[in-house]
């Protein structure tokens, strides 16, 4: 397979899609998992186990510790503290992914997490992104956002949809490479794009029904949103964008 390997997956505590077609199959290519709190539980129930748990385990399973593995480890931080789980979360998997030694202290994780502005070449996927909790939500993608502003190679999926967060100036060729449909069967996928800020110019989207060439977009216009590639599966989708953040997703036409 040519899926590309993960250094380390932020594993949230949002919903799991109607079927898992990605989550497991981009799991088992991740070199560290971390999960933020309840997100632990989402990660053993696809049969994964958590490398490292983090946050105040207000949302997590009773029994938590009978599922995990000896080696996990645990960080335990106040339920009244200045930043969120999934920020904790995010802020170890930067410094993993990067070598660096992961803090105990709230305020010197995130002040250490903080300094490093450059993230090229670092890979991450964040699973259960998204979830009832729309607060968490719009943070969940703030977060990814701000680190693929900053260089890092950016997945989201809730196991149904399949996500990646892209920042200007980029060029992929595809997308969504074909291997990461090996679940999908033959049916219908979508393709969709949204700007997450008002400074999305340049972009150009070949390989769907409805194509783009240099265009500006708007972060409120909706206008890329469920456009179909040539074929069942959008695998030969090419995006090129100048500048500004870009959420693309694809997903079963019948969601």
């Amino acid at each position: 397979m040519n899926i590309r390997s993960f250094d380390a997956a932020i594993a949230l505590a949002g919903c799991q899609g109607p079927e898992d077609i990605f989550a497991s199959l981009l799991l088992s290519q991740t070199k560290y998992i971390i999960a933020a709190d309840g997100g632990a539980d989402c990660v053993t129930r696809l049969g994964f186990h958590p490398d490292l748990v983090i946050g105040d385990f207000d949302s997590i399973e009773n029994d938590f510790e009978r599922r995990m593995l000896a080696s996990t480890k645990l960080m335990v931080f106040p339920v009244d503290k200045n930043h969120t789980d999934g920020e904790l979360a995010l802020a170890a998997a930067v410094l993993h992914s990067l070598g660096e030694k992961i803090p105990q202290d709230e305020f010197e994780l995130y002040e250490k997490f903080d300094r490093c502005d450059d993230l090229t070449g670092v890979s991450l996927l964040f699973v259960n992104y998204f979830g009832s909790r729309h607060d968490h939500t719009i943070a969940n993608l703030a977060l990814a956002a701000l680190a693929a502003r900053r260089g890092a190679d950016v997945y989201l999926t809730d196991g149904t949809t399949l996500g990646r967060i892209v920042a200007g100036p980029v060029t992929l060729a595809p997308v969504f490479h074909r291997d990461c449909f090996a679940r999908a069967g033959e049916r219908l996928f979508l393709f969709s794009a949204q700007p997450l800020d008002e400074d999305v110019s340049g972009l150009t989207l070949k390989g769907l029904c409805w194509e783009l060439d240099d265009a500006c977009l708007a972060q409120a216009r909706a206008l890329c949103l469920s456009n179909r590639a040539l074929t069942n599966h959008p695998d030969n989708v090419r995006l090129h964008c100048r500048r500004g953040t870009l959420a693309v997703f694809t997903f079963p036409a019948s969601l």
